[in-house]
C-alpha cells in the first residue's frame, strides 16, 4: 500500500479533517481546487487590506483591489452592499489601534511523530503585549462561548510563539461580521495548566490524524464537524454564504 505524504501540516489541515476526512481527500490528495464563494473571497480581501494596513500602507486600497478581482471570479454572485461594509469593517478594526507583524510565518518541527512540520501565519503578532491576533470574518454568530470551544488556531499559534520565545502568549479573535457591521473582539480564556492539558490531547488527535491520513483512510464517517464560517453543523450541502444560495441545486 502506498502511503500519502503530506508536506505540511496546519491548523486549515487538522480543522479540515475534522470536519470531514473525505473533505480532506478532495483537497489535499484529490487537489480538487477550492471553488471560490462569496465568504472566501471577502475574507481573503479583508485579510489583505488589513495585511497592507499593518505594513504601513493603504489598507482601503488593498482591499477594493482585491475585492474588485474577487468579484469578477464570482461573477457578481456577490450581495451589492458588501463593498462599503468592507471598507467600514476595515475603519472599525483599525480604529482597535492594534500593533504588531502581519502574517507572521511559524514552523514547529513535528516531522518525527507527525511525518511533517506544522506551518502558518498568524494574521498579527504583537510581541510587546505578547499577543496573537486572529482576524476572522463571518455571517455568523460569534461569542466567547464559541471562541472558547475553538482550539486548533488558539492551540498552535500560541504553541508556535512559546516555542520560539519561551514566553506563553494571549490569543484573541477579532470577529468582523459582513452580515451586521460589528466588530468584536474575544480573547481565548484559559490558564497554563488548562492549556496544556488540552494541548496533550490535541497532540494525541494529531499522531492520529496523521497515521490515518498516511494509510489513507479518509473516508467520509458521516459524524462531520462545524463549519468555520457561520459554527453550524457541516453537511456535503452545506451554504452559508450569499454566492453559493444563487447556486441550482439539483
Amino acid at each position: 500500500m502506498v502511503k500519502i505524504v503530506v508536506p505540511h501540516w496546519s491548523a486549515t489541515k487538522f480543522m479540515l479533517y475534522d470536519t470531514c476526512p473525505g473533505e480532506f481527500r478532495q483537497r489535499y490528495v484529490d487537489e480538487v481546487p477550492l471553488e471560490p464563494t462569496e465568504a472566501l473571497e471577502f475574507g481573503k480581501a479583508i485579510h489583505q487590506g488589513l495585511e497592507s494596513h499593518y505594513n504601513g500602507q493603504d489598507g482601503e486600497r488593498a482591499f477594493r483591489a482585491a475585492w474588485k478581482v474577487a468579484q469578477q471570479d464570482l461573477h457578481g454572485r456577490v450581495s451589492p452592499s458588501l463593498t462599503a461594509m468592507g471598507m467600514d469593517l476595515l475603519d472599525k478594526v483599525i480604529a482597535l489601534d492594534l500593533h504588531g507583524v502581519p502574517e507572521r510565518g511559524f514552523s514547529l518541527d513535528t516531522n518525527v511523530d507527525l511525518g511533517a512540520p506544522i506551518i502558518g501565519a498568524l494574521d498579527l503578532w504583537d510581541a510587546e503585549s505578547n499577543t496573537v491576533f486572529d482576524f476572522k470574518t463571518t455571517r455568523g454568530a460569534w461569542s466567547q462561548q464559541r471562541a472558547q470551544t475553538e482550539v486548533w488556531q488558539p492551540f498552535l499559534y500560541t504553541w508556535a510563539i512559546w516555542d520560539e520565545t519561551g514566553q506563553w502568549p494571549a490569543f484573541e479573535y477579532v470577529v468582523c461580521n459582513r452580515a451586521t457591521g460589528r466588530v468584536d473582539r474575544y480573547r481565548r480564556e484559559w490558564t497554563a495548566e488548562q492549556w496544556l492539558e488540552r494541548m496533550n490531547v490535541l497532540w494525541l488527535r494529531m499522531c492520529a490524524i496523521s497515521v490515518a491520513v498516511a494509510n489513507d483512510q479518509l473516508e467520509c464517517h458521516g459524524n462531520h464537524g462545524f463549519c468555520p464560517e457561520c459554527g453550524d453543523r457541516w453537511s456535503h450541502d452545506h451554504v452559508c454564504d450569499h454566492a453559493s444560495a444563487l447556486k441550482v441545486r439539483l
